[in-house]
């Protein structure tokens, strides 16, 4: 997870060609754009004002996957300075399950240089195979997150300061995600979807079956 956030404008607070390396949640982002418009932060708003009197860099941010249309999925990734770590749930689903996007030209090309064999073994095992339980990665040596070190013994030591931070923020935030959705949710998502080519003809989750007719 590395996005640049770039601000520009006529304000006080912002300085030109200013750079600053401190993580920034996205939960920072509403919180920063009232700040600097004046209006008054509600106190049940979880981001921090960056440029605020009071405002504390944080050690890491962790970000979340979870159902994405009718894709049923959970990942779980903490990003510290140096390591990004990432938890993934479902490990019977590859990365690229179907989805929305099928109908895309890029993503029909892109499964038809795998059924060719044109991919890479990265490419094959990383979209289409299974994935691990847990990823990290060395951010510095390895900025597009290809070597996955989780079974690295000599770093044993991060991989469960990350995991233990992930189990925090889990507890912290009550997080939702680890919650199955109820039966009257999910069938409400097959129903807007179940007469559509793009999901009745994919091998779409297991969830659904409940819901197909016999």
């Amino acid at each position: 997870v590395h996005v640049p956030f770039m601000i520009k404008g006529n304000h006080p607070a912002i300085s030109a060609g200013t750079v600053r390396d401190e993580l920034v949640n996205a939960l920072d982002i509403p919180a920063t754009t009232l700040a600097l418009g004046k209006a008054p932060l509600p106190d049940y708003l979880d981001g921090q004002n960056l440029f605020g009197e009071n405002y504390k860099p944080v050690d890491y941010v962790v970000s979340a996957r979870d159902r994405c249309d009718y894709t049923i999925d959970r990942i779980r990734t903490v990003r510290t300075d140096k390591f990004r770590y990432l938890r993934n749930y479902y490990l019977d689903r590859p990365l690229l399950q179907a989805q929305y996007r099928d109908n895309r030209k890029e993503v029909i090309e892109f499964k038809a240089a795998r059924d060719a064999g044109e991919l890479t073994p990265y490419q094959k095992i990383h979209w289409f195979g299974l994935r691990p339980k847990e990823e990290l990665y060395d951010l510095a040596a390895d900025p597009h997150q290809i070597n996955n070190l989780a079974d690295d013994p000599k770093l044993a030591g991060e991989l469960k300061r990350h995991r233990d931070l992930l189990e925090s923020w889990i507890k912290k935030t009550d997080d939702k995600g680890q919650y199955p959705e109820s039966a009257v949710q999910l069938k409400a998502t097959y129903g807007l979807w179940k007469d559509k080519p793009i999901f009745s003809k994919a091998r779409v989750n297991p969830e659904y079956d409940q819901f197909k007719r016999k």
